[in-house]
């Protein structure tokens, strides 16, 4: 059996796969290290969420790629559980050196510049606790269980060395282009890694924050879809959703509608519906005439004959 937990952590990613009776244990992203509060939502960080089902080990965690949504989470979690492998697109030569700021630099450029001191210290954390690191350069296979089988994409490797190298000089205390510091943020999205399990004949896209239309031409049918970039616009083109069909997809999102974003945007749920897929959010989210979900996780199973159970409202 597998289950896959869409934990409820706010507006950012963090899905637990759990395969097994003695579950193996996969944490695709972590969300934020504090997740904020709304009224009438039950989000939580995914530290609290596994210590809530008694977790205190992860075999595999992905992180798809630097924003503090997806994966400033980690370091609440690693004060609580062990993690055996970690895999990301960008793993920072140790020890760095501080990044010179102006002052001046454009909102993007300056959260990239946190993000990638944050990723430094964390990177420096899971070394001194002997985590093994997996860079992810171009996709790969994902080694988990024999009914478990998982793929890590990479939709551009080439973009992806050249953002690498930009990190890497900054991190270094070299002169970067600015222009490609700024292309370098902007890519994170576009680049983000993407995560696909096949299990008992069923396929579930974990899309990370990669926009659709990166990706669509090379989509297939899929049975669960975790929408990337919480369901905005650029989450989904009616390509994408024509290719993958998928019965049931997940919309990792904030409680409240964030309009200067458009996320969750009715445009890209409208895609999905067209194409027969109920359309679930990890937070209390509410479609007009339909009642809000309020849970801690959107969780769904599939069982070993391939029977997908949706989430119930006791979760």
């Amino acid at each position: 059996m597998l289950r896959l937990h869409f934990i409820n952590v706010g507006d950012g990613d963090a899905i637990l796969a759990e395969e097994g009776g003695d579950p193996f244990r996969l944490l695709v992203d972590t969300g934020r290290r504090d997740v904020g509060e709304a009224p009438g939502s039950l989000r939580c960080t995914a530290a609290d969420y596994l210590a809530a089902l008694g977790v205190t080990r992860l075999d595999a965690l992905v992180v798809t790629h630097l924003h503090e949504d997806h994966f400033s989470g980690l370091s609440g979690l690693l004060e609580r559980v062990s993690v055996g492998t970690v895999y990301a697109g960008f793993f920072p030569c140790l020890p760095v050196a501080p990044l010179a700021r102006t002052g001046m630099e454009e909102k993007t450029v300056r959260g990239l510049m946190d993000c990638l001191e944050q990723w430094a210290a964390m990177t420096a954390a899971l070394r001194r606790r002997g985590v093994c690191l997996r860079s992810v350069e171009e996709t790969a296979a994902l080694s988990l269980t024999p009914r478990l089988q998982g793929e890590i994409l990479c939709d551009d490797p080439d973009a992806a060395g050249r953002q690498r190298q930009v990190w890497t000089n900054m991190l270094a205390g070299e002169r970067a282009d600015p222009d490609m510091v700024w292309w370098s943020s902007k890519f994170r999205n576009p680049g983000s890694l993407r995560v696909r399990l096949t299990y008992a004949g069923r396929r579930v896209e974990l899309a990370g924050d990669c926009y659709g239309a990166v990706w669509e031409e090379r989509a297939a049918p899929c049975d669960i879809f975790k929408v990337p970039h919480h369901g905005d616009a650029k989450a989904v083109t009616a390509e994408l959703a024509g290719r993958l069909r998928p019965p049931y997809a997940v919309i990792s999102c904030g409680a409240e509608y964030i309009a200067r974003k458009d996320r969750p945007s009715s445009a890209a749920i409208r895609l999905l519906e067209e194409q027969g897929s109920r359309v679930w959010f990890t937070d209390s989210f509410q479609l007009p005439g339909r009642a809000a979900d309020r849970w801690r996780s959107a969780t769904f199973t599939i069982e070993e004959d391939g029977t997908i159970l949706p989430p119930n409202h006791d979760a």
